[in-house]
């Protein structure tokens, strides 16, 4: 695994737009560029297929961890509320469907893999690793940048179109509601997801989160003409929505939800603790534990629920500001990124594993500018050259 340099593209802001990329750019929340048009990885045809056994082996334990914090009634452990618990089973007994999920791993280049974190329920980077990085790599072959026969881990397209038709044929999946923050990221990839579920036969429609309706005497949650919504795709952090004023909803509607109720367990960094317990000395997993203090110093603190790096303390450091540290805590043994030399200073890739059902199918990197992942990290694309 290598980083890499080419010259941008000259019309590359043009051509991550034709996509539906649109948040390449520094802004104030995000000070640097979010998109890498002149760095990549480049890794051999062994290293992927590494990185590829492991993350189908950890997609199999997360899964199976899953359903021992349901069926062993260890949701408490996880953050979960007491409220939700019911229907937490629920969703899982009846094998609620899922779509994606993303498993974010530490690749030491030498063969050596560790779960950093599951994002399951409302992962992002999509566009920009199934189409964006695709797209790159296209034009930098037609331009003679990158040989013929370099391709990328890469068929989250096609993987993700399969289980929208899997979903559609044999679970009966014909409509399908979509729901995001109004947040340009948000919007886009629910907006590519939506494209999928249609290319796959299922018809859909689309609102805002703060759209969203409920009422008393109403089973469903409600579109904006106060009609039911039976099945919703909400890119929207179930942590959010059980500290709303219409959480209750979440434990009695008749709504079923993509990703499913039972991804509360996926969502809380608590699992990782639970994953340790169930096999302990695993290869692909790190020592992690609910009891602080259990696994000594070298550890990495990180609230239950928390995004883009906020109240993570490395082993030796002050705790990185934001609004998740009132939360309990699970301390996670420590491992070093690698740090990768890049003209404005050093990057610390982490590499996304992305999941269609229970199938893995390909690979985004996104480098942070410190060790702790957060809003200043860079998507960069990758290829395979073996």
């Amino acid at each position: 695994m290598k980083r890499q340099l080419l010259p941008p593209r000259p019309n590359w802001e043009a051509r991550l737009q034709e996509v539906g990329f649109t948040w390449y750019a520094p802004t104030p929340e995000h000070p640097v560029p979010y998109w890498s048009e002149d760095g990549y990885y480049a890794f051999t045809s062994a290293e992927i297929a590494t990185v590829q056994t492991a993350g189908q082996d950890l997609t199999r334990l997360v899964l199976d961890a899953t359903g021992h914090a349901i069926e062993r009634g260890r949701l408490a452990e996880l953050g979960i509320p007491a409220f939700l618990h019911s229907a937490v089973r629920d969703s899982w007994e009846q094998d609620d469907p899922t779509v994606y999920m993303r498993l974010d791993v530490a690749y030491d280049g030498q063969g050596g893999v560790k779960l950093l974190e599951v994002n399951a329920q409302t992962p992002t980077s999509l566009l920009e690793a199934a189409v964006s990085q695709w797209q790159w790599l296209e034009d930098r072959q037609a331009r003679g940048e990158l040989p013929a026969h370099a391709t990328q881990w890469n068929t989250i397209h096609e993987a993700l179109t399969e289980q929208w038709t899997h979903l559609r044929e044999a679970r009966g999946l014909t409509e399908v509601a979509f729901s995001s923050a109004r947040v340009d990221e948000d919007l886009a990839t629910v907006t590519y997801l939506r494209e999928l579920a249609q290319a796959a036969g299922v018809r859909t429609s689309f609102l805002f989160a703060d759209e969203l309706g409920t009422s008393p005497t109403e089973p469903f949650l409600l579109d904006t003409w106060s009609l039911p919504l039976r099945q919703l795709m909400w890119l929207w952090p179930f942590e959010y929505a059980w500290e709303s004023r219409d959480a209750a909803f979440l434990a009695s509607t008749g709504t079923r939800f993509l990703e499913p109720l039972w991804k509360t367990v996926t969502g809380s960094k608590g699992l990782l603790a639970l994953l340790h317990e169930l096999n302990p000395g695993h290869p692909n997993l790190l020592p992690a534990t609910l009891s602080p203090g259990a696994l000594g110093p070298q550890v990495v603190r990180k609230p239950l629920y928390s995004r883009e790096g906020q109240n993570v303390q490395l082993p030796g450091e002050a705790s990185t500001p934001g609004a998740y540290g009132d939360l309990p805590v699970v301390e996670q043994a420590y491992t070093e990124l690698p740090t990768v030399p890049a003209p404005d200073g050093p990057r610390y890739p982490v590499l996304g594993v992305w999941v269609a059902g229970d199938e893995v199918c390909g690979l985004g990197i996104r480098e942070g500018r410190s060790r702790v992942t957060d809003n200043r990290a860079t998507f960069a694309p990758h290829v395979v050259l073996n």
